[in-house]
């Protein structure tokens, strides 16, 4: 696909960013390294079983912090290390602290460190034991960060895009909670099965877990400028209708197959256009 046919927001990010991987060597033959001719090139493909990745790390676990350190779900250093950095992958986009606000660099501890290479974004993926099938552990963006002029527009989607093809994957699963703003973004990448409504096995009870079928087409297509899908819908469901999300779980574990196909977000919370499969 030539840049050129991409929107203006994304071709900034990949014009004035570098992306990266970590991830074991011997899964790079097994990866995309070039997802969609952005290539990452050989100094920013790094292995956390080596030293010089601790740098964009440390970065890492910075903007982990900003972005889940007040939601309970901070990753410690070691879950990074063996759900994602090492079994899986964590891509995204960076730069040298030198070309970062004084601000921003601050905030990833980097303001004396001009040559340091700091991570903007990340996509943590994790293998799953079904064939091209991955599982989606944390997206993360500087914008949270990054203000005003030097905000990133759609660099989280461009993130998690250009992730799940680097994976090769052909069903991605993932779990994020019904009041996310996040699923707006997930669902540019298809319709989310709905695979449980209420999960206590999870932290925040009231998290769905969830599969999209990707193609090449839907993911390249929202660099291209494509117009959103209207949502099929025949249920509406609140996302903080806690009664409405245990009927869909019951419903679900009974043998119901239900998917959102879109969401709104009005002033007075979230809520998600359903479909029955």
């Amino acid at each position: 696909m030539e840049l050129s046919a991409w929107t203006p927001q994304y071709r900034h990010i990949v014009e004035t960013c570098e992306p990266f991987i970590i991830s074991y060597t011997e899964n790079w033959p097994h990866l995309d390294l070039a997802p969609f001719g952005v290539s990452i090139s050989e100094a920013h493909r790094f292995t956390a079983t080596r030293l010089a990745s601790r740098d964009v790390i440390n970065g890492l676990h910075h903007l982990d912090a900003v972005t889940f350190g007040d939601q309970n779900m901070l990753m410690p250093r070691w879950v990074l290390f063996d759900c994602g950095e090492f079994p899986g992958i964590v891509f995204g986009f960076g730069r040298k602290a030198k070309d970062l606000p004084s601000y921003a660099r601050t905030v990833y501890e980097v303001a004396h460190r001009d040559e340091a290479f700091v991570p903007l974004s990340m996509w943590v993926a994790i293998p799953c034991a079904e064939p091209r099938a991955w599982f989606g552990h944390n997206l993360s963006s500087a914008n949270l960060i990054l203000q005003g002029n030097d905000a990133l527009p759609g660099l989280a989607l461009l993130t998690k895009a250009l992730g799940v093809k680097i994976t090769r994957c052909k069903k991605q699963y993932g779990a994020t909670q019904w009041s996310s703003p996040s699923i707006g973004l997930h669902l540019k990448l298809g319709d989310m099965e709905v695979l449980s409504a209420y999960t206590p096995a999870h932290t925040h009870p009231e998290t769905l877990a969830y599969c999209i079928d990707v193609d090449d087409a839907t993911l390249a297509g929202n660099f291209q400028g494509a117009k959103p899908r209207a949502p099929q819908s025949e249920r509406l469901l609140a996302a903080h209708d806690t009664a409405a999300i245990r009927a869909l779980h019951d419903e679900i574990e009974a043998g119901s197959r239900w998917q959102i196909t879109g969401v709104e977000r009005p002033p007075d919370g979230q809520r998600l256009h359903l479909r029955s499969l």
